[in-house]
């Protein structure tokens, strides 16, 4: 099973495609989406969702596993602008005719390094961990590859396929 992971943000979205082979999950490749600030909304939306669009293309992913809104914003806007870059990332699954598995990031922090609360720097390291690298130094990149490593694993255990 092929997955790309996304972590939605409309400054910088990352996303991580992995290989899932057994038990083992095997990096293809990771890389983000970086909109300017001074651009106007739909033209930062357009960019992030043609990024997305391509690597779904060039690297034709059975499933994407995104990161899901978080819980509490302080910032209402906050979490409508999130959710804007959300749905283009989406979009562009439903264009390709791929599922999308939406995961809380406490519950892909958890599955990943083994605390909900792990900082940045314990989510890049675990994920390199997880995928045999040497490091990964783009935050967003690590998120989006714990989304995906959060999908392979759930997809894979016994409650998940139960229900």
């Amino acid at each position: 099973m092929r997955i790309i992971g996304v972590d939605p943000g409309l400054v910088t979205t990352g996303y991580g495609v992995i290989d899932v082979k057994g038990r083992s999950h095997v990096a293809v490749e990771g890389g983000f989406s970086k909109t300017k600030a001074s651009d106007a909304l739909e033209f930062r939306l357009k960019a992030i969702h043609q990024d997305i669009r391509e690597v779904i293309e060039e690297h034709k992913p059975n499933v994407m596993a995104v990161e899901d809104l978080h819980v509490r914003y302080r910032n209402l806007k906050t979490a409508i602008i999130m959710g804007h870059a959300r749905g283009v990332a989406v979009l562009a699954a439903g264009e390709a005719g791929i599922p999308v598995f939406h995961y809380e990031p406490t519950r892909a922090k958890n599955l990943v390094t083994g605390s909900g609360r792990a900082d940045k720097e314990q989510v890049q390291r675990a994920v390199a961990v997880h995928l045999r690298l040497p490091g990964i130094d783009n935050e967003h990149v690590a998120d989006a590859f714990s989304i995906a490593i959060c999908h392979a694993m759930m997809s894979d255990s016994p409650v998940a396929n139960a229900s």
